[in-house]
């Protein structure tokens, strides 16, 4: 079946398939044209609406949404494509889905590029003046997938996944960046059995609000503080496509080195990137906790990504990783490798909420989110939306299951 704008439902990686009467799912691989390469955390939404998931990183979705969709279009979007836009009925006549969009260039001349003299410093001022034009300042509510997964000496030692509520009252005012501004419920959660970690890093934070912090746009603590004007490095470099809209690339240097993706019109950010890779001899990111151990963190990656809804930017995704080495303070003595992935992904607003969610509810910050109380209902999964995972990463975490089922440690553990 061929799509207009070379989109191509070719062979099959993963079937589509009816869930009942009520629901459909479609899965598949999501990759360039020319060459096959998977698009990693590409979209795949109902057209107009917060309905959607996001592919991992090998380009591989898995959607699932109420039959009363079949009448929409479904849009594949990344950065730096054409988006693409196919009834959803047409998806589903089809079982053998692979997904191939287009490469769009950056063509200075189809737009027209204002203030061409600002600096990149300069442009994220405008960004933050206009945020209020071009970010939701009344309370809405999103709810989203969460998961982590960490390993040690390359081995899997815990799985946690979540169905989430985040009550945000909207992104008219900043005020204190530090605590957690939106208010999030755990409605369901599936999780390994606890284990004791090596890497004390873990024990001391909620990662859960720690990547929900990530975001900022809301929270200006990083690099969109004024503050840190002098102490970072700002630079054009160059231009981008995303959501077939032009955007000025803004390099933020740090001890990381990120990237800031702003519309050359409105000025809004719909995505903020990074990926770090250590030198060894040459970067320093090293701290010692308890006068014992000491970490250095090896790579980390970041990427946070907003949609647009009715002209204005909403949560989509955000994914972070990082890998440590840890050493005997005193002798330099390799202890350990550790290893963490974490994610969401916005599964639907409700930009209308009735009441924020009461305080008893809501998860406790400064907990470590695999010790707070919350519930596992294994029917709720069944057509929940999921970040599919690659057969690798399913791998290791099957390796969980040496001595008990997955299945059996989430009832367990509930």
């Amino acid at each position: 079946m061929k799509i207009k704008y070379s989109l191509y439902i070719l062979t099959a990686f993963f079937p589509l398939f009816i869930l009942g009467q009520d629901y459909t799912s479609i899965s598949g691989q999501i990759v360039d044209v020319e060459t096959k390469d998977p698009l990693s955390f590409a979209t795949v939404n109902i057209k107009n609406s917060p309905k959607g998931v996001v592919a991992n990183a090998q380009g591989e979705f898995e959607f699932t949404f109420p039959n009363k969709h079949l009448a929409d279009t479904v849009v594949f979007s990344i950065a730096g494509y054409q988006s693409e836009k196919v009834l959803a009925q047409k998806l589903v006549a089809d079982k053998n889905l692979k997904i191939e969009l287009v490469a769009k260039a950056v063509v200075l001349s189809e737009v027209v590029v204002t203030n061409k003299e600002l600096t990149a410093w300069e442009i994220l001022e405008l960004s933050l003046k206009k945020i209020p034009e071009n970010y939701p300042t009344d309370p809405f509510e999103f709810k989203a997938f969460y998961r982590d997964y960490k390993l040690e000496n390359d081995k899997c030692v815990s799985i946690f996944e979540a169905a989430y509520s985040a009550y945000d009252k909207g992104y008219s005012k900043v005020g204190n960046k530090h605590a957690l501004k939106e208010k999030v419920v755990l409605d369901q959660v599936r999780k390994s059995l606890s284990v004791d970690y090596k890497a004390h890093t873990f024990k001391r934070m909620n990662v859960l609000k720690e990547l929900i912090k990530l975001n900022d746009v809301r929270y200006q603590t990083r690099l969109l503080n004024k503050k840190n004007r002098l102490k970072y490095t700002y630079s054009m470099a160059g231009y981008e496509v995303i959501n077939d809209r032009l955007m000025y690339k803004i390099k933020v240097k740090e001890d990381w080195s990120y990237f800031i993706y702003v519309d050359v019109v409105t000025y809004a950010i719909p995505k903020i990137e990074m990926d770090f890779q250590w030198i060894k001899d040459v970067d320093v990111n090293e701290w010692v906790l308890g006068d014992t151990i000491k970490y250095n963190q090896t790579a980390a990656t970041m990427l946070l990504e907003f949609q647009m809804i009715d002209g204005l930017y909403y949560p989509k995704y955000c994914s972070f990783t990082t890998n440590l080495e840890a050493m005997d303070a005193t002798s330099n003595e390799m202890l350990f490798t550790a290893y963490l992935l974490q994610e969401y992904m916005v599964t639907d607003i409700d930009f209308d909420p009735e009441v924020k969610p009461e305080k008893s509810s809501r998860m406790d910050p400064y907990e470590m989110i695999e010790k707070q109380t919350f519930s596992y209902d294994p029917e709720f999964w069944k057509n929940y939306n999921t970040i599919k995972l690659h057969p690798r990463d399913e791998k290791l975490i099957r390796g969980l299951e040496k001595e008990m089922k997955l299945d059996d440690q989430f009832s367990k553990v509930n």
